[in-house]
């Protein structure tokens, strides 16, 4: 069963609208450097649908075509600076389930065409490059293309959005359980995703995972730019340190001392489940050393420099960073950060994408295959 929008679902249309471009990825930018699709200032009309039927048609997910990244595909990943191209069947034999974010911000439709080759082009150039390079170090990536829902279904919060975010995450469901038929032969999994990834990782979580024997699979579940709660779920928990496997990383970035509406709403609004993907603590008002900070990646897909970012937890999770530590940094400043809580962090996701991995590897040496780490 889907989750409900919660307020800050229905306050996200108008923050990323109000957001200049996702240009705010590439920390310095110039005009040398490609630049990444304004979001529109106005994502829709007024004069959408009154029922989200006529609907494209259902990917067919046992065909590559409807797969964005496949390592039956020959897909390869790049590193950042044109670096090396992950091998996926040298890495460390874990298989990364990836959830991209919305893409679909225009048109009256309330479903994405996965068959749209513009919207197909997007996603691989953005989403599936900048954000699932993250999370192939582990080995192989499969990137599912779905009908996904537009973005105003997060604002509006009608019952024709619930109906769109139904046949997104049916598609995602389909796509998992033909992962899981045909390709997955027992491997361990990370599940992966941002924003509306994120929304539908956490249903995939509650039915497939949560008190589920394919919990034992699980290395980690990455779903940033959404609020997650302890009470999503029965028995998994959030990640509490760099190296717990079996267990959820979330996080949302803001600019320092920024509440947003979705927040503010509440009186005694509920602390949401949050790790800083930094230093990969959830204690509240630790701010990472800069030197912590590995890099981010730039629009252009090149590094950064480290030592970029600084932040900390606040007491409701929220991961509150510092103008960026560069030259111009208090201009490129943006009170809400979500366009950018993967690019921001890359280096640092990699990097405990590995040690997580390692990590369940060694929880699970010498043990049964049904037995937790």
């Amino acid at each position: 069963m889907l989750s409900r929008f919660s307020p800050f679902l229905r306050s996200l249309t108008v923050r990323l609208v109000t957001t200049v471009s996702l240009v705010s990825w590439a920390i310095q930018p110039s005009l040398s450097q490609t630049e990444v699709p304004e979001l529109p200032e106005e994502p829709w009309t007024h004069d959408w649908p009154s029922r989200i039927e006529p609907l494209p048609p259902a990917p067919q997910y046992d065909s590559l075509v409807h797969w964005a990244c496949h390592p039956f595909k020959n897909d390869k990943l790049l590193a950042p600076k044109g670096g090396r191209r992950f091998d996926a069947a040298s890495e460390l034999d874990v298989d990364v389930f990836f959830l991209h974010p919305t893409m679909h911000m225009e048109g009256p439709e309330w479903n994405a065409d996965v068959l749209d080759e513009a919207m197909n082009k997007e996603v691989d150039a953005w989403p599936i490059k900048h954000q699932a390079s993250a999370f192939a170090h582990a080995g192989r990536v499969f990137a599912p293309r779905y009908r996904q829902a537009h973005i105003r279904i997060f604002s509006l919060g009608d019952s024709l959005s619930y109906e769109a975010a139904a046949v997104a995450y049916g598609d995602l469901r389909k796509a998992f359980e033909t992962y899981l038929a045909q390709w997955n032969d027992g491997r361990p999994i990370i599940l992966a995703g941002h924003s509306q990834g994120s929304y539908h990782g956490r249903t995939l979580l509650q039915e497939f995972f949560d008190g589920k024997p394919l919990a034992n699979q699980l290395v980690a579940a990455y779903l940033p730019g959404m609020d997650m709660y302890p009470s999503d779920f029965q028995e998994l928990e959030g990640c509490q340190s760099d190296s717990d496997v079996g267990c959820i990383c979330s996080w949302m970035t803001y600019a320092n001392g920024f509440v947003p509406d979705w927040v503010n709403k509440h009186a005694q609004p509920t602390p949401i489940m949050a790790i800083h993907p930094v230093i990969w603590s959830t204690a509240p008002g630790l701010t990472n050393n800069r030197k912590a900070h590995l890099g981010a990646v730039k629009a252009s897909f090149r590094n950064s420099k480290r030592g970029l970012i600084t932040g900390a937890l606040n007491d409701l999770g929220l991961l509150w960073i510092d103008k960026p530590h560069v030259l111009g940094g208090r201009w490129l400043h943006q009170e809400n950060w979500h366009v950018g809580d993967v690019n921001l962090f890359w280096h640092n996701v990699a990097s405990n994408v590995k040690k997580r991995s390692e990590a369940w590897h060694g929880a699970m040496l010498g043990k049964g295959p049904n037995l937790t780490p």
